[in-house]
């Protein structure tokens, strides 16, 4: 079994990271490779090259290339017996997972349904992509249901795409799936199974106010009630913030699901208001519309927030962190202008550096953390050194994306002034993300952001 990773190692050591390492820091200095090896070793704590290969080693799983071909054959007492000697879940990373082999097989159903369940106990990523796209692509296209529903349920994203931009609902569609209708269905989100309610939101994403206006007046239960979409959802356990929502909610066209938005949605926001939206769904839909890409590209984000606010919408300190973590810094502007109290996390979004010199003493530790994660995002790199400098940690997840760091952040950005300014503060280059397990080098990576990857990588 493999042993847990020295202190000196990052959390997922690669033996053919550091050998690439210690290969560009002889050409960078001009040193021999032996020498290389030698001072790379010494920087992770070890006394010789030989000491750190013997390390990784034993601290990483094996890459099982048998694993992924008794993934495909549907073995599950094969794939059973690798795991415990200790293969790594993933496989060998030269090849396909064996979580998307066992989805991609012709192996029977219940097979490949109980061979990918054993995967994910052991711990398996659902998202992976080195086939070109994720497991749920392939079962997507293959079936049954049931693989759809477990994936699903264990973290895999029915949004991420595959490397040619199609997502997993595409898959099914040309698939030949025995379920192929109720894999589509499952999907194609938000599920909406309640024909009324599908009625209105078609009339709402339409801009037409007069038939929104008639079912309405029909069917008044629909500004009350919400779509309850399937509990494989639900079970993920993880935040969505479309899941199961109210119709007012279709308002702010985020997730993008029409485009581009109509014109009427405006007069359609203000049939549903005039017959009565509950608070909670102005100030909630408020927030959808302040990240809106629709509304900001149809010039539509303004007159929703005046729309909203004026019928009593309430933008709370989430809804404008959510906004300035997706870079939407105008309508944050606008509540302002509107009175809005500038805080510390604002006042570094926007970069307006003396206001936040003078809250930072002031403001609590989560908003210290909060002013610099979105000072990050935002590229704001003098006002996220006022807030390290203030006491906020490097290292913290961003307080939108949670999933990830600044230093992510930083470098899916190509934002090199920003990485250097991590890097010199401490900032770690080992922490994963939590979606798809990446460093920052790795994101650096697959968004093609030359910059980055070239600061990152003569890091070592």
């Amino acid at each position: 079994m493999p042993e847990a990773p020295h202190p000196g190692l990052p959390a997922r050591p690669s033996l053919e990271h550091l050998k690439k390492a210690a290969k560009r820091l002889a050409r960078a200095e001009g040193l021999s490779l032996a020498r290389a090896q030698k001072r790379l070793a010494a920087d992770h704590g070890f006394g010789s090259w030989a000491e750190l290969k013997r390390q990784v080693s034993a601290a990483a799983p094996a890459p099982d290339a048998g694993l992924g071909a008794a993934a495909a054959a549907g073995g599950l007492a094969e794939v059973r017996r690798r795991l415990a000697e200790g293969a790594a879940p993933d496989g060998a990373p030269d090849q396909p997972p064996p979580l998307w082999q066992a989805c991609a097989s012709a192996a029977p159903d219940a097979d490949r349904l109980a061979v990918a369940r054993a995967l994910l106990d052991a711990g398996a990523s659902p998202r992976g992509d080195r086939a070109g796209e994720t497991a749920l692509h392939a079962a997507a296209r293959r079936g049954p249901l049931a693989l759809v529903e477990l994936l699903i349920e264990r973290g895999a994203l029915e949004w991420a795409p595959d490397r040619n931009g199609r997502r997993p609902l595409a898959s099914a569609e040309a698939g030949d799936a025995p379920e192929k209708a109720a894999i589509v269905e499952l999907l194609d989100r938000p599920v909406i199974r309640d024909p009324q309610f599908r009625a209105a939101v078609g009339a709402l994403q339409a801009g037409d106010a007069e038939a929104l206006a008639r079912l309405l007046d029909a069917h008044p239960r629909l500004l009350r009630e919400r779509v309850r979409e399937p509990d494989c959802y639900r079970r993920a356990g993880r935040h969505q913030y479309f899941l199961d929502p109210k119709l007012f909610w279709f308002v702010a066209d985020n997730p993008n699901l029409v485009e581009p938005m109509p014109p009427g949605m405006v007069d359609a926001a203000r049939v549903m208001i005039a017959r009565g939206v509950d608070p909670a769904d102005l100030d909630y839909t408020l927030g959808l519309v302040m990240t809106s890409a629709p509304a900001a590209r149809a010039g539509l984000m303004a007159p929703l927030m005046a729309l909203l606010l004026e019928a009593g919408a309430i933008a709370d300190a989430r809804s404008v962190e959510v906004a300035l973590g997706h870079g939407q810094t105008e309508p944050v502007e606008a509540l302002l202008a509107a009175g809005l109290p500038l805080t510390a996390p604002i006042a570094a979004s926007l970069g307006r550096l003396e206001p936040l010199r003078a809250l930072l003493p002031t403001a609590s530790p989560a908003e210290r953390q909060a002013a610099f994660g979105l000072a990050a995002i935002n590229g704001q790199a003098e006002a996220a050194r006022l807030c390290l400098e203030a006491g906020a940690d490097v290292d913290a997840r961003l307080p939108v994306h949670e999933h990830a760091t600044a230093l992510h952040n930083a470098a899916a950005n190509d934002d090199v002034e920003m990485l250097k300014l991590l890097v010199a503060h401490g900032a770690r280059r080992d922490i994963p993300d939590r979606l798809w397990n990446g460093l920052a080098l790795d994101w650096a990576k697959h968004e093609n952001r030359p910059a980055a990857l070239a600061y990152l990588e003569s890091l070592g």
